[in-house]
């Protein structure tokens, strides 16, 4: 990533957070997104947590002594004591953060009387600088970022939205769990803020994964995935609702709490021992398609409450909960002209949160569109060779690399791409994916099966932009977002008879939107894709084993091309082949014509 001589005059703009999905990201000083990276991609370890050591390294490599104004995300140690203490009164004592609040409180105090500095609070709302822990120089950072106006910030500034509502929703950031903002021009204001006791939102999603038998900090996107199976229970949402209600109550120790502190391991299995004694007369889908209802519904009250004229505003979307594409599409139905949802809307995008907080104060920022979320690493030819060398992998260098996948892919084979740099966010967006045939209904048990995946889990469709209409109902003011995988939208007959392998048992599907601008050679491969077969969409699926962040490097990329027993990895100009039969198990061609397989 070379920087032009004019680049290297004005000092780039550094956000980093250490909570889980810890980010750093880089902003030119006009607000260009020139890199952005989350510490999983480096170390391996899924939502990483802590100081964002490795992708700081990468940084410094990557832009040398290139001089940087360092923000983090995070409040002061005073601040959040005070913040603790506002906790919604009726459930105060209910948290571990209210006890916690009171020792924070006392050391604060101390230190003061003691004439150590506790921070100091800048002009305008939440923002506080001073107090942070060290910055990659080791100095205390220039600016510091309140967690949800991060989360705002990253969706409003990349939204291209000059007047937006900002709604954020979590488990718990800086002890709020959700905020609404308003954003004008360069200005973001927030208009109300939501402790994490009062909107449990979040909370609560997260305690009945667990509840399930699934990891509540990395899982929840499977109980949306379940609860499409599920049925409408009246007693069982309420039964559900029943038992939130009585844990957030004063006096007792809210699960959300529990699983999040020393006891963890206790909480996992009194929850499970809970689920069979109290919700033993419901089957795990009535109760996920229980919770996905509440949240969809609380997060609905929220928006009709709080956002006045819903159809004569945009609206921008960031927070763990938006992860949830089911309630992207129910907002976005609510009659909003437009939805952004950003596509690092959790905890990693709050690194870019900060720098264009940053330059929304500092330098009159206006929101721009966001182009794409290519802005990790990227790796030469030379590297990749050497890769796939060390591996003794068989490979050759393709004249027409998106005509031969193409063709590969329209055979029924399983193709890994890398190419170009990493999407920064939870999705694959053509860089770092797995690509195969959507007329094969079958490939979500055995692929998943092959990835080590639950195996109810729907993949996700790439189409041709220029044919979206034709297999999506409800993209008018969606069409921006869903160039990221953000939302799901009502498939089209034809989309169901043509491609059942991404259309969900609901008949949606969370579908990427692909043009020629965002990612011209990913585009290419579609495209040639549809001239061989008339089909404008294909699987698209990350690229890593269950439980292993998506692939950086070409050293990943063809590790876990080895071990997911793909059948080929086109990665840079290279194709590498499978020394072995194909995986899949049937052959694509005429026994899999679209008529047989609706």
């Amino acid at each position: 990533m070379p920087q032009s001589q004019e680049d290297r005059k004005a000092p780039h703009v550094i956000g980093w957070h250490d909570s889980h999905g810890a980010s750093a990201a880089v902003l030119s000083s006009d607000g260009a997104i020139l890199y952005a990276a989350a510490e999983e991609r480096f170390t391996k370890r899924k939502l990483q947590k802590g100081y964002p050591e490795a992708t700081l390294a990468d940084i410094r490599n990557r832009f040398g002594s290139m001089p940087m104004i360092h923000g983090y995300q995070d409040m002061p140690l005073a601040a959040k004591a005070l913040r603790n203490a506002g906790l919604k009164w009726t459930t105060w004592w209910n948290g571990r953060n209210c006890e916690k609040s009171m020792v924070s409180l006392i050391r604060v105090f101390a230190e003061q009387r003691a004439g150590k500095r506790a921070g100091e609070v800048r002009k305008g709302d939440h923002a506080i600088q001073g107090d942070g822990p060290p910055s990659p120089s080791g100095i205390a950072p220039d600016f510091v970022c309140e967690h949800h106006r991060a989360h705002a910030a990253s969706a409003y500034y990349l939204s291209g939205f000059d007047h937006a509502y900002i709604v954020t929703v979590d488990g718990v950031g800086d002890c709020l769990s959700g905020g609404i903002f308003v954003g004008r021009g360069a200005n973001l204001t927030q208009c109300r803020k939501f402790y994490y006791n009062d909107l449990t939102v979040g909370a609560d999603y997260e305690t009945f994964t667990a509840m399930l038998g699934f990891n509540p900090d990395r899982h929840c996107g499977k109980i949306t995935g379940l609860a499409a199976y599920g049925s409408h229970s009246e007693s069982c949402i309420e039964a559900l609702a029943e038992f939130l209600r009585d844990s957030w109550r004063r006096g007792r120790r809210n699960y959300f709490d529990r699983m999040h502190g020393p006891s963890h391991a206790q909480t996992l299995v009194e929850l499970r021992a809970i689920r069979a004694s109290r919700f033993g007369a419901f089957s795990k889908e009535d109760l996920a398609f229980a919770i996905q209802h509440m949240a969809e519904q609380r997060v609905l009250d929220l928006l009709r409450e709080h956002v006045p004229d819903i159809a004569g505003h945009d609206i921008a979307l960031a927070g763990g909960v938006f992860a949830n594409v089911r309630i992207n599409q129910k907002v976005k139905e609510l009659g909003f002209r437009n939805i952004f949802i950003q596509p690092a809307m959790d905890d990693s995008g709050l690194a870019l949160g900060v720098g264009l907080d940053y330059l929304g104060r500092n330098a009159g920022f206006r929101p721009r569109r966001l182009l794409d979320m290519f802005l990790g690493p990227g790796y030469d030819e030379g590297r990749i060779q050497e890769a796939l060398d060390r591996a003794g992998v068989a490979y050759e260098r393709v004249q027409n690399l998106a005509s031969a996948v193409a063709k590969l892919l329209a055979d029924g084979n399983v193709v890994g791409r890398f190419d170009g740099r990493m999407e920064f966010g939870p999705r694959a967006l053509g860089n770092r994916s797995i690509l195969y045939d959507t007329r094969d209904p079958s490939v979500n048990a055995w692929l998943n099966k092959r990835l080590n995946r639950t195996d109810f889990m729907p993949f996700a469709p790439a189409t041709l932009e220029e044919h979206a209409e034709e297999c999506y109902q409800g993209l008018d003011g969606c069409r921006h977002t869903a160039e990221f995988m953000t939302i799901t939208f009502p498939c089209s007959e034809k989309m169901r008879q043509t491609s059942p392998a991404v259309v969900h048992v609901d008949g949606t599907a969370r579908a990427q939107l692909v043009s020629s601008r965002s990612n011209p050679g990913f585009h290419e491969i579609l495209h040639a894709y549809h001239k061989i077969t008339g089909i404008p969409s294909l699987v698209n699926t990350s690229f890593n084993m269950h439980e292993s962040p998506i692939v950086n490097t070409p050293e990943d990329a063809v590790q876990t091309f080895l071990e997911g027993k793909l059948d080929y990895l086109a990665i840079g100009p290279f194709l590498a082949k499978a020394e072995r039969e194909s995986l899949r198990t049937r052959p694509v061609g005429a026994s899999l014509h679209c008529k047989e397989s609706s």
